[in-house]
């Protein structure tokens, strides 16, 4: 058995952005060598460097295939994913005629790669290049298959594809005008890769159609839409479970923190789709929209609560519901969290104050009472009669101050609270104000505004009010 550490660290070398771009420049290679071998059949032997290159290429697909089988959660799951690109590993003595052909199945999942790694460079070019990469490499495909098709089966019989360059002219014009042009096949073989190549025109050209009127749609609603998409391949994300008016705001301010802009957020609520209007302000490129009961382990499951790093849990507005009933969904979608990933850091909404024990018997780190927090709010600017602005520029990323949790550096361990005060205002611009500290009965404690003389410690965490997030030492 394969231990849980080195699973996890396979998945993070599997999903790192240079192992996929180094994938997708891997079946490049591999589709040029597939022209190669097929022209230099004709020829003779091929060179042994270029048989070494395509198998140390196939045996690193094979590696990669062997270990998303072994981080797949789901193994039904990942053959139902990947099984063109078991097809396209499978090794194929030389002279087997079209099924040297069968590398070029990778080309699809080259656009799958790289649309998920322009996203992280430019999301705007991602949202709006995402079907145009797609369609591109599948008409590479098409062609480049089409192409060397006609002339494995027609170069030697027929001289309109004597050569490899026509064979490739011919599979061009054909795809494009939905018809033969420059060649016509004798063979039946032949034929049928006229026919495949011909059908395969029009159906580009219908995806082409979809994706130009797409585009428009796109404008004249102003990029409401949420995108859909398999959600397997999302780690370290943020899952929010229900909606009610204040997820506009939670999502607006998550996305204006630089350290989260590129964050994806994956949004669960029993709603057939979410409220477009609301939504107009938010950036849709990380945000995806998952229907269904976030108390059940199959949806949780399904949003990859197992990869996720973060669980925001709303007071659930989508139906009509009492407000305990609210209360104990959160309750029990909590506790189906904590249960299937452990140590999972999770901030709850609750209605009711009563309902807080439960909550943390479960392990949930952080608990906003809503109307709660609004009495303590308006009572506070009533008995200093103002203070709300200070109030409220520390609670939003987007403006001023904001308040931040640190771990303690290096440099503080040991340190009384003063001297910590000092160090992070003359070096950081940034106002100490609390310290959270473990307990060994109480658990976790906020100390606001201790005594200068308090010692840190390792296990402490700072609470600042910073411009920005302080870059501390490690």
């Amino acid at each position: 058995m394969v231990s849980k550490s080195l699973l996890a660290r396979l998945d993070r070398l599997i999903h790192a952005p240079r192992t996929e771009l180094a994938l997708v420049a891997l079946i490049l290679i591999t589709a040029i060598l597939v022209v190669y071998q097929v022209v230099i059949s004709r020829q003779g032997q091929p060179m042994a460097p270029f048989v070494i290159l395509e198998l140390v290429i196939r045996l690193t697909f094979i590696a990669e295939l062997v270990t998303r089988y072994l981080i797949a959660r789901k193994k039904q799951r990942f053959f139902r994913h990947y099984w063109l690109d078991l097809i396209a590993i499978l090794p194929i003595p030389p002279g087997l005629g079209l099924w040297q052909l069968l590398p070029l199945l990778r080309l699809p999942r080259a656009a799958t790669l790289i649309n998920r790694n322009l996203n992280q460079f430019s999301p705007w070019a991602a949202a709006t290049y995402r079907l145009q990469i797609t369609a591109l490499l599948l008409t590479a495909l098409i062609i480049v298959a089409g192409g060397l098709a006609i002339f494995m089966l027609e170069g030697q019989k027929n001289q309109d594809f004597a050569s490899i360059e026509d064979s490739l002219w011919w599979s061009f014009f054909s795809l494009i005008s939905a018809e033969p042009i420059g060649g016509d096949a004798r063979t039946r073989a032949g034929r049928f890769v006229t026919v495949i190549v011909i059908l395969g025109g029009l159906t580009l050209f219908a995806v082409f159609t979809g994706i130009v009127s797409a585009v428009i749609v796109r404008r004249f609603q102003s990029g409401v839409g949420l995108k859909s998409m398999d959600l397997d391949e999302l780690r370290e994300h943020i899952i929010i479970c229900g909606w009610n008016r204040s997820l506009p705001l939670v999502l607006q301010e998550l996305q204006s923190d630089p350290d989260m802009y590129l964050c994806p957020i994956v949004i669960v609520a029993e709603l057939s789709e979410l409220p477009e209007l609301e939504l107009r302000h938010i950036n849709q490129n990380h945000i995806f929209f998952y229907s269904g009961d976030y108390t059940r382990i199959d949806v949780l499951e399904k949003v990859e609560i197992h990869h996720a790093s973060r669980a925001i849990l709303l007071a659930d507005f989508s139906l009509p519901r009492s407000d305990q009933d609210r209360d104990a969904r959160t309750v029990l979608a909590a506790l189906t969290i904590e249960k299937l990933k452990p140590g999972i850091y999770t901030c709850a909404q609750l209605l009711d104050r009563n309902n807080n024990v439960q909550l943390q018997i479960a392990g949930v780190e952080d608990i906003v009472v809503a109307d709660e927090m609004t009495g303590h709010l308006i009572s506070s600017a009533v008995r200093n009669l103002g203070g709300m602005n200070v109030i409220s520029e520390l609670l939003t990323v987007q403006v001023g101050n904001q308040i931040y949790r640190l771990n303690v550096p290096k440099d503080l361990m040991q340190a009384t609270f003063w001297q910590a005060h000092e160090y992070l205002k003359f070096r950081y611009d940034a106002l100490l104000i609390a310290v959270e500290t473990l307990n060994g009965i109480k658990g976790k404690q906020t100390l606001i505004n201790p005594p200068p003389e308090h010692l840190l410690q390792a296990s402490d965490y700072l609470i600042v009010i910073a411009r920005q997030a302080p870059r501390l030492p490690v």
